[in-house]
């Protein structure tokens, strides 16, 4: 199945690699990936959450935002997505599978905030998908390369699902300085040129 290297926040929301296909890097002689097959693949997996605060929770705020997430255990119907996408305190989470055309929309609840870094996993009933195909994304922390042509699926602006195209640029960016509770020690993000805006955090970067 395709994978994905594990990145975060704004620069890279969540990286991924196609092994089976080959770098997609132009200097290397197996530079063909097809892309409309794998994003085929993965596209029943991406996920627009809506989430709606009901207070103002250490360093997240109330009110209602979107993000995005993905399926990495489908049978467990297991989400990953961002921390500062979920919130930490109490909130009404939905997500609607937005890469089928059914879009069927699924009550979504907190699994796991990590305390330090900015990643959360959420949990929904697969069996409340009646329509959509069971599809999911593998993690690959060490598949990505610098020079490798990537697409990022996910809720960019808001608009339910938008594909866009970049290229990684460096693999040992130092995080962000942020104001709040996590600051994202001991891991290493990933900077890549994908031009994406408000509501890819949490996205896969295929």
């Amino acid at each position: 199945p395709p994978s994905v290297a594990l990145g975060a926040g704004s620069d890279v929301p969540w990286v991924a690699s196609m092994a089976e296909k080959g770098s997609s890097n132009p200097q290397s002689p197996e530079a063909h990936v097809d892309w409309q097959s794998v994003i085929d693949r993965v596209s029943p997996a991406i996920v627009a959450l809506q989430v709606t605060a009901a207070r103002s929770f250490q360093d997240n705020h109330a009110g209602a935002h979107g993000g995005t997430g993905f399926v990495v255990d489908a049978a467990r119907g297991l989400l990953l997505t961002n921390r500062h996408v979920c919130t930490c305190g109490p909130a009404r989470h939905t997500a609607t599978f937005v890469g089928s055309p059914s879009m069927e929309e699924v009550p979504v609840s907190i699994a796991y905030i990590d305390p330090v870094h900015d990643f959360a996993m959420l949990r929904f009933d697969p069996e409340a998908l009646q329509q959509t195909p069971r599809a999911e994304i593998a993690l690959d922390p060490a598949g990505l390369r610098v020079g490798e042509e990537i697409r990022v699926l996910g809720n960019d602006s808001l608009e339910k699902l938008q594909i866009l195209s970049g290229t990684v640029a460096r693999i040992d960016r130092n995080p962000p300085e942020v104001a709040g509770d996590y600051n994202d020690e001991n891991t290493f993000y990933a900077l890549a040129s994908s031009g994406t805006r408000g509501g890819s955090s949490g996205s896969p970067v295929l």
